[in-house]
């Protein structure tokens, strides 16, 4: 198998666009920390509204109608996600960043001015979604295609602790929608302005205008990615039909089209399809890990949604500190020892839940440290390991898969958390300490988040073990094969 230094980049499109492979990572480095810091308020807006949606459908008196403004972005933003990773292998990063910069500085203007209607509001919330994620593919896929091996842990790691950080933050902002307009919400995008310069002076302006762009199979793949959305937002048998209908269509297209959007050689790498199917099993309850610390606090111990956001943010803090170091653990145990030992503080987490969820809200909270911490903790590892296994101008698109399956993973493993905690099966009997309680309220609750968080245990058991056997695909993923087409 033949192999390319992972730590000198340097594909047609750099030397296209005349910049060294060096000169392009000393351009990109001088750029993400404003990229981070636009995603990171594009991410708060996303976060916040997840408190204060009800809140602003009852102000236009759409009380059935409010999750949309949860929902529709979060379809939008599952697109984009996949899209814009994707068109950075063809298009200049700075003009899809300055555009995105604008299109959010827009919608926050008029999601601050748009009382008029709950539709106008939608609509700016979508603008926003827009302009936020081209900044944060953009910082992820100038992280894979331009950094050192030795440096892209740390930066992916520093794009989950802005994540977590925008999550705090989100739930602070969304908290103050009880003191202040619901629609001061919208201007705290506005602050991007400043980031404008130093996007325009810094972020690399590399393409290579003759390379194929294939619409067909982009727009193709954006809409099953939607529809995978949808389904699991609205579950239909009409999306699921389309969906099918559309997969088809594009796996026809890779296999006999001329120049494919994903190549042949692309789809039958194995380090990368290893990798994505790590991310399946990873990710699949990583949305169902909140939720069911709520429930837990009223349910179980009667506590405020306040309080218990409170405690939230505790858990995202840490979390936000441990993903802010990731890159250097990864530097020093390697990618595949993150991701194992990872998956076992996943497998600890959720099983001590289990097993004392009635032994006090602040023991819950710490083992729900233990969970998130290893969820994030596979996060740069897995990311790396996939876009590793792929040559350099291919990794923006590897980048979009891996993101996609990531959404599509979470929100198969929400609606099955979801349809599992209505099942009156596991609130019967639960298999922990202390869970008679003198309410048989009380004690339901703790059966059914007891055995829901044995099931949680079970995939990231399930996980470890797949982890261990693909170990060797896993670790073979930083010796890239030249694209085949």
């Amino acid at each position: 198998m033949t192999t390319t230094n992972t730590n000198a980049p340097a594909d047609a499109e750099i030397r296209a666009a005349g910049v060294s492979a060096d000169a392009a990572r000393g351009i990109a480095k001088k750029t993400l920390p404003a990229l981070l810091a636009v995603y990171l308020l594009g991410e708060l807006m996303v976060q916040a509204f997840k408190l204060v949606y009800q809140n602003i459908g009852a102000s236009f008196g759409m009380h059935a109608g409010a999750s949309l403004l949860a929902t529709i972005p979060g379809i939008v933003l599952a697109v984009l996600s996949l899209l814009y990773d994707s068109l950075c292998d063809f298009i200049s990063p700075k003009r899809m960043t300055i555009i995105g910069v604008v299109c959010l500085i827009i919608g926050s203007i008029i999601g601050f001015f748009g009382q008029a209607g709950f539709w106008v509001v939608l609509a700016a919330r979508i603008l926003q979604v827009i302009g936020s994620q081209v900044a944060g593919s953009v910082y992820l896929v100038l992280v894979v295609k331009y950094l050192r091996d030795h440096e892209r842990s740390v930066y992916i790691g520093m794009f989950g602790a802005v994540y977590y950080l925008a999550s705090v933050a989100g739930i602070l902002a969304g908290g103050l929608v009880a003191m202040v307009p619901w629609r001061f919400l919208f201007l705290i995008p506005v602050l991007a302005i400043f980031c404008l310069p130093a996007l325009v002076r810094h972020i690399p302006d590399i393409t290579d205008q003759a390379r194929h762009i294939d619409y067909v199979g982009m727009v193709t793949f954006a809409a099953v990615a939607m529809l995978i959305s949808i389904y699991f937002d609205y579950p239909h048998w009409g999306w699921l039909a389309a969906l099918g209908v559309l997969a088809v269509f594009f796996c026809c297209w890779v296999a006999f089209g001329k120049q494919p959007f994903l190549s042949r050689s692309f789809v039958k790498n194995g380090s990368f399809m290893a990798a994505v199917l790590v991310i399946v099993f990873f990710d699949f309850f990583s949305d169902a890990s909140i939720p069911i610390y709520r429930v837990i606090g009223k349910g179980v111990y009667h506590i405020s949604l306040t309080t218990v956001s409170l405690y939230l943010a505790l858990v995202y803090a840490l979390t936000a500190v441990v993903s802010s170091v990731i890159g250097k653990v990864v530097q020093r145990i390697g990618r595949w020892n993150t991701i194992f030992w990872s998956s076992v503080l996943m497998v600890v987490g959720f099983a001590l839940s289990a097993l004392f969820v009635r032994c006090g809200f602040w023991t819950l909270t710490a083992f729900a440290c233990v969970y998130n911490i290893g969820i994030i903790g596979g996060y740069s590892p897995l990311y790396d390991c996939a876009t590793a296994a792929l040559p350099q101008e291919e990794r923006g698109r590897g980048m979009g898969v891996a993101e996609l399956t990531l959404n599509t993973s979470s929100a198969i493993g929400i609606t099955v958390y979801a349809s599992l905690m209505t099942k009156s099966a596991l609130a019967s009997h639960g298999w922990g300490i202390g869970l008679d309680a003198p309410a048989a309220s009380v004690a339901a609750a703790a059966n059914r988040t007891s055995n829901m968080f044995w099931i949680m245990a079970a995939v990231a058991l399930a996980t470890v073990l797949l982890i261990i056997v693909l170990r060797r695909r896993l670790i073979d993923g930083g010796r890239v094969r030249p694209a085949n087409r």
